[in-house]
């Protein structure tokens, strides 16, 4: 039997669209074992309990991957990751199952192949890559290759999910993105990201605030989530150093300083938002891991 633990993400941080990300101190986990035939998923609702589950679906592409047709599985799911809200659950399924593969099967695939293969599933390596290695990754797509090199957090910035009670799918959110954008938009975001990675060493509220400032998605996403730019101003004005989208959404995520920040919006969300919950988080710096071989 195996169990893997693989953290949520917050992927963009405002302006690094598909290529900045952060792994959060938020889990799912899922044990592996084998049985002689057939397929049981428990933990999970039943519309997910199938072979088009995610996490199966996961693992048949690591057997695939070596010649290993999948045998009998059991599979059970236990995740304090909300789905739908831009939380990377999607990211911790596919590694989930890769790395419950590797496990069970002793297939020994070199963190890189993980790596590639499970940014193949996803399709963007910005919630793989910190779910994988953990802390805050910033990754590009090279001939095909996904490459990541870590980014240093000054040890002061904390952070707070905003999670309203809707969900809102990755391809909806993409859909709702313009096809071209001004030479003007792209200087402005490729400045702002190049800014964020160094912003994020300091301490410096003003400047975190400055680099997390976008103009290439924010805007037409912020359009599909009621009350979200009012969400983000009320956080700022409570003392959040900067917040923008998770992902591609519906949750918003605050980067802050001020220990009591948390209380204080706490106060404005029940006056004026209560169909959003908030959820103090912690950088997770070792990302996925095999916890139980047996």
């Amino acid at each position: 039997m195996v169990t893997v633990r693989v953290p949520a993400t917050t992927a963009n941080l405002g302006p690094g669209f598909d290529c900045l990300g952060a792994a959060l101190a938020l889990y799912a986990r899922f044990q592996f074992s084998l049985q002689p035939e057939g397929l049981v998923i428990t933990g999970t609702d039943a519309s997910y309990a199938d072979d088009n589950n995610l996490v199966y679906r996961a693992y048949r592409a690591a057997l695939k991957e070596q010649g290993i047709s999948p045998a009998g599985l059991r599979l059970h799911i236990a995740s304090d990751i909300p789905a739908s809200r831009g939380l990377g659950s999607s990211a911790a399924c596919i590694l989930g199952g890769i790395l419950g593969a590797d496990a069970l099967h002793g297939l020994r695939m070199p963190q890189e192949e993980v790596f590639r293969l499970a940014v193949r599933l996803e399709g963007h390596p910005d919630n793989i890559a910190p779910a994988l290695f953990g802390g805050v990754q910033v990754s590009l797509m090279e001939e095909g290759r996904p490459l990541s090199l870590p980014v240093a957090l000054h040890p002061g910035w904390r952070f707070l999910a905003l999670i309203p009670d809707q969900d809102l799918s990755t391809a909806a959110a993409r859909a709702a993105l313009p096809a071209l954008v001004s030479l003007h938009d792209a200087v402005y975001n490729l400045t702002h990201a190049a800014f964020l990675v160094k912003a994020l060493e300091g301490d410096d509220p003003r400047l975190l605030r400055a680099a997390c400032q976008d103009r290439l998605h924010q805007d037409a996403r912020f359009a599909l989530i009621p009350s979200a730019a009012a969400l983000q101003t009320a956080a700022e004005e409570c003392g959040a150093a900067a917040c923008f989208l998770s992902g591609a959404g519906p949750s918003l995520m605050c980067i802050y300083q001020d220990p009591g920040f948390p209380e204080a919006l706490e106060a404005r969300l029940a006056a004026g938002f209560p169909q959003v919950h908030s959820l103090p988080l912690r950088l997770c710096r070792e990302g996925a891991t095999i916890q139980q071989v047996s």
